[in-house]
């Protein structure tokens, strides 16, 4: 039997990051399943929808903390690259303007994960999804 690869820390980091995204979308959905996009208001089924960050996602300090990541849909995500004004007012809306502020300061910080970290947050994120199943 061939021997299992380990995943890297960046891959841990990446599954927890797509497990928190479904999570998000999950959470914002109807009782039918539909989402609405934060920042153009249309709505698709939560499997249709992306979980937008509004610090880019390349930023590990906020990559997998939920109030950073909202349904969006594909045209917002993708070409629009992020629709930031509407994303922007949304967040201001939502949590206001200081915690924006704090979550803008934290893209220019520096995190480093160990992989014991790593593997912790995909843990605490598999939670997440266990609690949300068990509703």
């Amino acid at each position: 039997m061939p021997k299992k690869k380990k995943k890297s820390k960046s891959q841990i980091i990446e599954d927890a990051a797509v497990i928190i995204q479904k999570y998000v979308r999950l959470v914002a959905a109807d009782e039918n399943g539909y989402v609405k996009c934060v920042t153009c208001d249309s709505v698709r089924p939560w499997q249709e929808m992306q979980g937008g960050h509004f610090v880019s996602r390349a930023c590990l300090a906020t990559k997998l903390m939920i109030e950073n990541i909202h349904p969006q849909c594909p045209g917002c995500n993708g070409p629009k690259r992020g629709n930031l004004q509407r994303y922007t007012l949304y967040m201001e809306d939502m949590y206001g303007r200081e915690f924006v502020e704090n979550l803008l300061e934290l893209k220019n910080t520096t995190t480093i994960y160990t992989k014991a970290e790593a593997y912790e947050k995909l843990e605490e994120a598999k939670e997440l999804m266990k609690g949300l199943e068990e509703r």
